[in-house]
């Protein structure tokens, strides 16, 4: 038997009393559960800390990728001995779609119940003002003008459908950057990322070959020449299939060093945390997670 610590975070895309109820019931299986619901974002690693005593235990993070990112964030130097998890009660839930969870959180809980250990590597972005650690995706452009228009309460208010609203709102006002990535210069980028999952922006299957356990980040940078070819493109790469496209860059690397004219700002597993160019992407840490073969 082990202690189970369930984290929830009010402010994420689903915090359902009764269904935390039904996640706990099910991880109870595994030994007691304690629930834990951080207020802020800077008190997750006390909170957890404090819950888990001198046990080591089990982690699962139950929220999006932001919740998971906060968990992660908390404890960030003290993964050793620790175990984590995830039950996708989020808006985007883009590291859960990589991980093979079910879009259920109750399933979800029992996949993870029924779930083996691996690593999962851990990223961190650092700016002039920002060092964080993330471990789904950085993406920065035209994703990020999609936050700021469903910033508020419409993430909450209507849930994945708020991504699609955002970006109707983002293409109205398309910017271009002059792009660096470790010295080499692109031109008309309207979007790029760094993944360590597969998909962002609520399951838009960016780096369609990536795999969080085999130790490097995936970029994607993606030039469109005006609003037209910029919303073929989005639909292209919903599709996954952008690999294809000619002036489309797919690389692997464990690190990656991002300059841009303008500048330009990345969130960090879905959120804005104030990230702007130049930035630095690599790998760091690694964590042990408990999940589904996938």
């Amino acid at each position: 038997m082990m202690r189970i610590i369930l984290v929830s975070n009010s402010s994420s895309g689903s915090s359902d009393d009764e269904v935390l109820q039904e996640v706990e019931q099910r991880l109870s299986s595994l030994g007691p559960v304690d629930r834990v619901q951080p207020q802020a974002a800077d008190s997750f690693g006390d909170d957890i800390r404090q819950a888990l005593g001198d046990e080591e235990g089990l982690i699962v993070s139950a929220g999006g990728d932001g919740t998971m990112n906060c968990t992660v964030n908390g404890l960030a130097g003290d993964f050793e001995g620790r175990t984590f998890a995830l039950v996708p009660m989020g808006t985007g839930n883009d590291l859960a779609r990589t991980l093979g969870l079910d879009s259920d959180p109750v399933a979800a809980a029992q996949q993870v119940v029924d779930g083996t250990d691996t690593f999962l590597d851990v990223g961190r972005a650092s700016g002039a003002s920002v060092d964080q650690l993330f471990v789904n995706a950085c993406m920065g452009g035209f994703p990020v003008k999609v936050n700021r228009a469903i910033e508020g309460d419409v993430k909450a208010r209507l849930g994945p459908l708020a991504f699609w609203v955002g970006g109707t709102k983002a293409a109205a006002d398309l910017t271009c950057w002059t792009m660096h990535v470790d010295g080499e210069e692109y031109s008309d980028v309207v979007a790029a990322g760094v993944g360590n999952g597969k998909t962002a922006g609520g399951g838009i299957t960016v780096w369609p070959d990536a795999d969080p356990t085999d130790g490097e980040l995936d970029l994607c940078v993606l030039p469109a020449e005006g609003v037209a070819d910029a919303l073929k493109l989005a639909a292209t790469v919903k599709r996954g299939a952008h690999q294809s496209i000619d002036n489309v860059t797919i690389r692997r690397a464990r690190r990656f060093e991002i300059e841009a004219e303008p500048a330009i700002e990345f969130n960090c597993d879905g959120e804005l945390i104030d990230l702007v160019s130049p930035v630095t992407f690599e790998l760091v840490d690694r964590l042990r997670m408990r999940v589904p073969d996938f």
